[in-house]
């Protein structure tokens, strides 16, 4: 049920006072107050959340009047509902589950109306930057973070660094981290998100050395040693890892590079060919000296 503005005054205070725990859609004008009954009653909302359009919305822990976002995300109709039925083991579901169960659970539409998904997933990537990562149990940081928040030294280098080619002796793979990169993330969350977890990827032992890059930029070099099927290694800084464990996903095993290594190429712009949906590029083969 759904009561706005123009509602008398006494249906929406029985409203907050039978269900304390809201869903508020923020709109130009108006907050618009609505109310997860139940769980399983997804009907009462579905023809209010068909009339928004596309949104981008948060989901909060209220704790009386401050609401926290701890998860964001974009859609349409009941998109942000259908999180309330699902059955996994993530660390947003079992935060839903803990909340619910506490009476503390809502759910926020920052945005309604959206005239494009270009423009929805530009709003959730710059939500979730301004946020962090960190701060939140989204997995990675939205399918529009390819413009998303960076430090100043970081657009410079990325709009002003000229590209730096990947000597043969130093061959490897470039890893492409647009979606799970977040500026200020600490060196282990940089390492894990790295080194793991990827399908099929080129493991001959002419790899040497792995690149973490984000837009283009080299955050950090790895001498791999060797690599080990997916879930071999322990996760400290992840929880979306159980979901990815199949067939042929692998990680290295590994460390930092030689500082020296690391100097010549770490905050340069990688020269790379394109990578053709993949996550990870071969970088250095087309010089003359590799390692064999």
């Amino acid at each position: 049920m759904i009561y706005n503005r123009h509602d008398s005054q006494i249906r929406a205070t029985e409203c907050r006072h039978k269900y304390p725990s809201l869903i508020v859609i923020l709109s130009h004008n108006a907050m618009e107050i609505l109310k997860n009954i139940d769980i399983n009653s997804y009907v009462i909302y579905k023809n209010t959340l068909d009339t928004i359009g596309l949104y981008v919305y948060a989901l909060c822990e209220i704790n009386g009047n401050k609401r926290t976002p701890f998860y964001i995300g974009k859609g349409k109709g009941n998109r942000c509902l259908q999180h309330l039925s699902e059955r996994n083991d993530t660390k947003k579901v079992e935060k839903i589950r803990k909340l619910i169960s506490d009476n503390k659970f809502g759910i926020d539409i920052l945005r309604h109306n959206i005239d494009s998904d270009r423009a929805a997933k530009l709003i959730e990537a710059t939500c979730i930057d301004l946020l962090g990562v960190g701060e939140l149990t989204n997995a990675v940081r939205g399918s529009g973070s390819a413009m998303g928040r960076m430090t100043i030294e970081e657009i410079y280098n990325i709009n002003m660094a000229v590209e730096t080619e990947i000597d043969g002796e130093h061959a490897g793979l470039a890893f492409l981290l647009n979606k799970t990169y977040k500026s200020g993330m600490s060196d282990l969350e940089l390492f894990e998100v790295t080194r793991g977890i990827w399908f099929n990827p080129p493991r001959d032992e002419s790899v040497k050395f792995a690149y973490a890059t984000y837009g283009g930029i080299i955050k950090e070099v790895y001498s791999i040693h060797s690599w080990v099927s997916a879930g071999t290694q322990q996760y400290f800084t992840r929880d979306d890892i159980d979901d990815r464990l199949e067939r042929n996903r692998m990680e290295f095993i590994g460390r930092k590079a030689d500082d020296d290594i690391r100097e010549k190429y770490v905050g340069k712009l990688i020269k790379k060919s394109r990578a053709y949906g993949t996550p990870f590029v071969k970088v250095g083969f087309s010089s003359k000296k590799i390692i064999k």
